[in-house]
């Protein structure tokens, strides 16, 4: 589709459900970096990769036989990491689908993430261990060092070994990393020096999501208390380089902006993320067997749409970084599509472009195809002389075979290009791996010929009970 057509001033959210993939144990799901793959988190251990165009299932990844938390993809969509509920980190190469570091856990991983500019680096949160910064080896065999992360004034509980942090994200270029508490405090610690930058209490209860704004310098916090919280975050050296450079004596500062929340159903909600402008915060309930997907305002907190899916109950939601496609995982692990049929403008090619309501009856004129024509001041106008001397000047100004073209420098498409990027993504293209039934293959193999012993001078084999008549 040409994206000049469309209307620029068409709401950035879906409408309606348009495609289903029936994926059986997925319970999470993610968007890659480019919106062009869909990875999902299955309860029997496996990870698949599903391709946005087709529809279908890219790759396959095993990561064992334990249920699978979540995902996380890479900046440039080569490397993705699953993690699951025995403790297990695995950070996959998808070029040739092998497993480029494996990191273990005392505990289950309740969220982990891969630095948004460094692939071979990411953050894990246990849940009965204090969080950690892993960085893989130099290949597959030297083993990763994992450093952890004391946020201040929050240990592991001696006695129920809960740890502090419960959800993490990375900012924008990965200068920093949020940690939500189990005590409903978000942290802002440095990713180099691993020093806590700026603290903040949100609430009472346990913080279960949080999430950066792709666009901005905001978050977005999920807490059990059924409150979702948009919080403005101020630090040095912050990762927005649209806004100013922060001065060296900034304060530091986590501000609550907006507070959404159902007063009248008291709905929990499932996964509060940003729109792929930052613009919009967008969740899904789990309130009895509802599917729906409310989005709201960031500025005003004000309900503008609510998407109602089948009776349901829904387990994760992702939204599509560039347009306005969002996926949903019911708890029978089938994957909705929402999304909205765009209004194409065809006035777009030139501005006197005129379009037609309906079909109206065209009157030729009679001097269409006269090659003479008489004007009202009386001067004759001749079609074949005017239109070759056009095309005499057109070739005498612009002469094609005399100009330059340029092949090495490309535009940046603004729709796949990132705001916050300082240099060009990292271009890969998933390999296509096609699958071969060994089956079909032993049927396809021909039988054994064997050759006439009698045209070589041998006596032919004749089988016990037969016998051999010569016509």
């Amino acid at each position: 589709m040409n994206r000049k057509l469309l209307d620029p001033f068409e709401p950035e959210y879906p409408e309606a459900i348009e495609a289903c993939m029936d994926d059986e144990y997925a319970t999470k799901c993610s968007f890659s970096h480019h919106g062009s793959q869909l990875a999902t988190a299955r309860s029997d251990g496996r990870c698949f990769i599903w391709d946005m165009d087709t529809l279908t299932v890219q790759r396959k990844l095993d990561h064992g036989e334990a249920a699978l938390m979540g995902v996380s993809w890479s900046r440039s969509g080569r490397h993705i990491l699953t993690y699951d509920e025995e403790g297990v980190c695995i950070l996959w190469d998808l070029y040739n689908g092998t497993v480029r570091t494996r990191v273990e856990f005392g505990s289950a991983i309740a969220c982990a993430r891969v630095h948004p500019r460094n692939a071979y680096k990411f953050v894990v949160c246990p849940v009965r261990e204090a969080p950690s910064l892993v960085t893989a080896g130099d290949d597959a065999v030297t083993p990763p060092s994992v450093a952890p992360i004391r946020i201040s004034g929050e240990t592991v509980d001696l006695k129920t070994k809960a740890a502090a942090a419960t959800c993490c994200c990375f900012g924008k270029k990965g200068v920093y990393i949020f940690f939500g508490t189990a005590k409903g405090a978000l942290h802002a610690v440095h990713s180099t020096t691993l020093a806590v930058a700026c603290s903040t209490k949100l609430s009472g209860s346990t913080l279960t999501t949080v999430e950066r704004n792709p666009r901005g310098t905001d978050v977005v916090t999920g807490s059990m208390d059924r409150i979702l919280r948009v919080c403005e975050v101020h630090l040095p050296g912050q990762d927005d380089r649209r806004s100013r450079p922060a001065a060296a004596d900034i304060t530091p500062s986590i501000t609550v902006t907006t507070k959404i929340q159902d007063i009248v159903n008291r709905v929990h909600w499932a996964h509060a993320l940003f729109s792929s402008s930052g613009d919009y915060i967008v969740s899904g309930s789990q309130h009895r067997a509802d599917h729906n997907i409310y989005i709201w305002d960031k500025h005003t907190g004000a309900l503008v749409k609510m998407l109602t899916g089948p009776n349901e109950l829904l387990e994760d939601c992702a939204v599509h970084p560039l347009r306005p496609i969002y996926a949903s995982v019911s708890t029978f692990g089938i994957i909705y599509m929402w999304t909205r049929v765009p209004q194409q403008r065809w006035n777009a090619f030139t501005p006197g472009f005129k379009e037609l309501e309906e079909n109206i009856e065209y009157v030729e004129p009679e001097n269409l195809f006269d090659r003479r024509m008489v004007l009202d001041n009386g001067v004759v106008v001749d079609y074949e002389l005017e239109r070759a001397k056009n095309e005499k000047c057109a070739d005498a100004t612009v002469d094609e075979s005399e100009m330059d073209v340029d092949v090495d420098v490309t535009d940046n498409d603004p729709l796949f290009s990132d705001s916050d990027s300082e240099s060009e993504d990292e271009g890969f293209v998933l390999p296509v791996t096609v699958e071969i039934d060994s089956t079909l293959l032993e049927a396809e193999e021909p039988s054994e010929v064997r050759a006439d012993p009698s045209v070589h001078g041998e006596e032919p084999f004749i089988e016990p009970g037969r016998t051999i008549v010569e016509c």
